[in-house]
């Protein structure tokens, strides 16, 4: 190898694949495929790598929005907390 070689960087990725990616993630079910097989195929870490991430912020939202659900419901639902919220700053301005 001369000193003007650069060895390959098997983790690099263009700016273009980048944007290929983000796109085939936002279409619905397709990109949560997508998002699996790029999370946990491969050989490139990188993307793999973001990939885990971007998956575990969308299991973390989906707790949390099945547990927001859970107490919703628990509380008799949004118009029941909206009547409660309601009720509460009433009885604060009086």
């Amino acid at each position: 190898m001369s000193m003007t070689e650069r060895p390959v960087d098997r983790n690099y990725i263009s700016v273009g694949s980048w944007m290929g990616m983000m796109f085939v993630t936002a279409i619905p079910v397709i990109g949560l495929i997508m998002m699996l097989v790029w999370a946990f195929a491969g050989e490139n870490d990188s993307r793999k790598n973001y990939f885990r991430a971007i998956f575990s912020w969308v299991l973390i939202l989906v707790i949390m929005g099945v547990a927001a659900g859970l107490v919703l419901t628990h509380f008799g639902g949004i118009p029941a907390v909206q009547k409660f919220i309601e009720d509460h700053q009433v009885a604060q301005n009086q």
